[in-house]
């Protein structure tokens, strides 16, 4: 029941969320510190990484995460608004997924009770 690729890849892209909120949070952190490299994670390919783990029937998400996450040397200095800005980006994102998945669950629940009936 909760073996399937849709789940999997529901999971793996929660588990990308919180990683990324904790990245921005870290990014938000030492945004005065001297030389600091801003960090990100890039979705498309932790999207790959999930076609191809479900493809597998691998569960490693850890090392799908850890390759997706790089450093941003390219968007220049970062600044507060920016950050903030990707932080509530990332929350309703994430927001937006807890509800997925609760649906998910919902309509998992009204097949069981009539099964049961």
């Amino acid at each position: 029941m909760f073996n399937t690729e849709g789940f999997k890849t529901m999971k793996g892209l929660t588990d990308a969320l919180m990683q990324r909120q904790e990245i921005l949070s870290n990014n938000l952190a030492n945004i005065e510190t001297k030389n600091y490299v801003r960090q990100d994670l890039d979705f498309s390919r932790v999207l790959s990484g999930l076609k191809n783990n479900t493809s597998q029937n691998n569960d490693g998400n850890d090392s799908i995460l850890s390759t997706a996450r790089y450093r941003d040397n390219a968007s220049g200095r970062m600044t507060l608004e920016s950050e903030m800005s990707k932080l509530y980006d990332n929350h309703l994102r994430y927001t937006l997924m807890v509800k997925s998945i609760s649906h998910h669950f919902e309509h998992m629940k009204k097949a069981l009770e009539v099964r049961a009936s």
